[in-house]
């Protein structure tokens, strides 16, 4: 295979053949507002060469820079405006792409002033003394000013409707034949229709985009035409053949992020259903938040939540609107705490995370999340006002201070042409999602483009690559792009092959992963094919089900305690000695306490009487709630006090924290219990299908203190009973799998159909006349000729 140009270009340049190293000009690095990285000049030295070339007018009229997106492609054609104007006169320039959003963008980058997005030179263009001033135009001037560069910024469609279709105060191509252009093709992959459909008919070629380009550079000899992509097919032969020789700059994204001018991307994956993932993703985001305040740097932190439908966008958006207003300390305290049992290696993620918050002021925390995600600072990328300028401002200057958005919802509008610096979390929305390789090819893409690095501030000093790869520090996470998924082992593999294919460099959150698949035996069984498990039926409740706080599930008296910690501390050691204490009971009638309970109301914005009346839908007024006997007024907390201390001397700071710690709580069974199904005794068939398939597991076993607690993957060789090719289990449940295995074949003897069946996180039951759901670890199926039998088993 022949060497394409910028494999020639880079011979040459190591060779300098011309002996002399060609160096980027003053004019183009101080009319610049940024200063050039060094592909960036290497590109812009190729590029040269190419130009200077006596046969330039033939042989490099057509160049395509092949870049990887973040890379700075605007920055390489503002560039190329300064030197195509200074060395060769050239004062026409059309920028052309195939969307609306990326003229919007490129608007900002190279005309608007003020946007802080803007390329050229604060101060203004200077070259050669002269002030230079470049001009947004539709036409170009019979009679160019001097000291002008005029742009006309449109989309292919648009320019390819203008030239066929002539009318009044347009472009026209006899009119071009008299004039010298600059034409550069941005997102050029989407110009090549001729090339790969061989479109050989005379109609369909002059409907062609790429006719109408090919016959823009074709007009005047003295025309170029520069293109830019990040994703060329060079396996497709005929593009091949076209770009061969006209690549002159090739820089792709492997090498991008091994430079270190990208975020590090890391796969976080999970079987969370939507809303626990959307919420995972805003506390991961908060607290990257909280930890740039923490060391002095600003950074807004932004979400991107990816649906595959646009209502289910929508749908999404208002759950997750709902459930941060709905957040309460009671919920999130129990919710951090079982994550944070979950997850004992100190190194991931998830440890900093939840440890971090096990530690602050909850109430302060959920304050902040219901004041910086509101229906104000979402946006949803899917309705038709975004198509408006102002909108697709918002969503290209993020990053700027007075730009209030902190989550997007949106589908597919975002893969080309967002230039977003502080996209932080991209989180897959699972409900009706793809797992094809299309889908996981966009993705790939859209997670090339949140890759691109955000130059935040420290310590007096601007980076514009990673400063933390070597080095252990909780400001890494500042330096990272965290993509919220799914463990499902298709998806996976197809999202791995993506990625490889993109180039893109990703890292799990320092996971092993282990794959379990069905054995083909059950796939092929009767009762894989048409046997069912059995769910219990789920009663939805009605207004009139809310009568008092018992409905919620909130019993008449409470177990509360009160710290008053006598301890030891010696100054300057942050060591505590602890000192135990006996303790007894005291009851607390809240209706005795009428004055605490309303301040502790007033002080928690769940028992506002607006919002709790939409979980009470009988309440009158705020004294009815705290005086009946169906609600506080019947509520009873038995305290538990050191032995020295009694409810009387307790302080009325005391006895309003533990009002408060009961209202926390009451609050959280309240917003979790109104208005959800309950579990009856009844029970319905599911399919068995729908539910027993392959799974991936992300296992992480360092730093684990009991060796009880590895998870380990062993092949289930012999044991066709058991449905899945490896058993990936901790040791208990080892241990519970070998026991069935020691009986199995007495169970054989007793039952016509025996199958352990491990529920990951598929098959859920819930509480009878309650709402909480149950996942137990594995389901032992038995059928005889009367009755089927499945046994759900939690080993302990």
């Amino acid at each position: 295979m022949s060497k394409r140009l910028y494999e020639k270009l880079r011979d040459r340049d190591q060779l300098r053949l011309d002996n002399e190293t060609y160096e980027v000009p003053d004019y183009i690095k101080s009319n610049l507002r940024y200063k050039l990285r060094y592909y960036q000049e290497e590109s812009i030295r190729y590029f040269n060469y190419t130009q200077q070339s006596l046969d330039a007018d033939i042989t490099y009229n057509h160049l395509l820079f092949n870049m990887a997106t973040g890379s700075g492609k605007t920055m390489i054609m503002a560039s190329i405006i300064l030197y195509m104007y200074k060395e060769f006169g050239y004062q026409n320039f059309i920028f052309f792409v195939n969307s609306d959003a990326i003229i919007k963008k490129t608007v900002e980058n190279l005309i608007n002033t003020s946007s802080n997005k803007y390329l050229f030179n604060l101060r203004g263009i200077v070259i050669d003394s002269q002030c230079i001033s470049i001009e947004q135009v539709d036409v170009f001037p019979a009679t160019p000013y001097k000291n002008t560069i005029y742009l006309k910024l449109t989309t292919i469609q648009k320019l390819h409707d203008e030239l066929r279709i002539p009318r009044e105060n347009a472009l026209t191509l006899d009119v071009l034949k008299e004039q010298k252009l600059i034409l550069l093709g941005d997102e050029a992959h989407h110009f090549n229709t001729l090339t790969k459909k061989k479109l050989t008919k005379k109609d369909e070629e002059i409907k062609s985009w790429e006719k109408t380009i090919n016959d823009l550079l074709d007009l005047n000899s003295r025309n170029r035409l520069f293109e830019f992509t990040a994703t060329i097919d060079m396996s497709n032969e005929d593009i091949s053949d076209k770009y061969e020789n006209k690549i002159v700059y090739s820089y792709d994204l492997k090498r991008f992020m091994s430079d270190g001018y990208s975020k590090r991307v890391v796969l976080l994956r999970n079987n969370e259903d939507d809303n626990h993932r959307m919420l995972d993703a805003v506390l991961l985001s908060q607290y990257r938040k909280y930890i740039a305040l923490d060391n002095n740097i600003y950074i807004k932190p932004v979400i991107l939540f990816k649906s595959n439908k646009i209502a289910i966008s929508q749908e999404s958006k208002y759950s997750f609107l709902e459930m941060i207003q709905d957040l309460n300390v009671d919920y999130l305290s129990k919710y951090i705490e079982q994550k944070k049992n979950l997850v004992t290696d100190k190194t991931s993620i998830w440890y900093q995370i939840f440890n971090y918050y096990s530690k602050r002021n909850l109430s302060k925390i959920i304050r902040d999340l219901q004041y910086d995600f509101t229906d104000k600072t979402t946006l949803d990328a899917n309705e038709k006002s975004m198509l408006s300028v102002d909108n697709a401002v918002l969503l290209n200057s993020l990053e700027d201070v007075d730009n209030p958005v902190r989550a997007i919802f949106a589908v597919a509008k975002l893969n080309e042409g967002w230039d977003v610096l502080n996209l932080y979390d991209i989180v897959r929305i699972e409900k009706e999602s793809q797992t094809t390789r299309n889908a996981t090819d966009s993705e790939a893409q859209l997670i090339g483009r949140g890759a691109r690095y955000y130059p935040y501030m420290y310590k007096g000093k601007k980076s514009y690559v990673r400063r933390f790869d070597k080095l252990t520090s909780s400001l890494s996470i500042l330096e990272e792009l965290h993509y919220h998924t799914v463990n499902q082992s298709k998806y996976l593999d197809n999202l791995r092959k993506s990625m490889d294919a993109a180039n893109l460099q990703i890292a799990d959150d320092g996971y092993e992963i282990y794959r379990a698949k069905v054995k083909k035996e059950f796939l092929n069984s009767r009762l894989y094919k048409r046997g069912n498990f059995y769910i219990n039926q789920l009663k939805s409740t009605k207004l009139e089900d809310y009568q008092c706080l018992k409905d919620y599930g909130i019993e008449k008296e409470k177990d509360i305690e009160f710290n008053s910690i006598i301890a030891e501390e010696t100054y300057g050691n942050k060591n505590i000695i602890e000192s135990g204490q006996a303790r007894h009971i005291e009851r607390l009638h809240l209706k005795n306490y009428s004055v605490y309970v309303r301040k502790a109301m007033q002080r928690n914005p769940f028992f506002h009487f607006n919002n709790l009346k939409k979980y009470v839908p009988f309440l009158k007024s705020t004294s009815q709630f705290i005086q009946e006997e169906r609600y506080l007024g019947g509520v009873i907390l038995n305290v538990s006090l050191p032995d020295y201390q009694s409810l009387k001397d307790l302080t009325a700071f005391n006895k309003l924290n533990l009002i408060e710690k009961f209202l926390n709580y009451a609050g959280g069974m309240i917003s979790r219990n109104y208005k959800k199904e309950r579990g009856t005794r009844n029970f319905y068939p599911v399919p068995i299908s729908k539910y027993v398939k392959d799974y991936v597991v992300p296992v992480k076993n360092t730093n684990i203190k009991f060796i009880s607690e590895r998870i380990i993957s062993k092949p289930t060789i012999g044991k066709s009973w058991y449905v899945y090719d490896n058993a990936i289990a901790d040791e208990l449940e080892h241990n519970l799998i070998e026991l069935i295995s020691g009986f199995i074949n007495s169970l054989r003897k007793k039952y016509k159909i025996v199958y352990l069946i491990r529920n990951e996180r598929q098959l859920s039951i819930v509480e009878f006349d309650g709402v909480r759901g149950f996942m137990p670890d594995f389901l032992l199926y038995l059928e005889d000729e009367e009755f089927i039998y499945q046994a759900f088993i939690e080993p302990k």
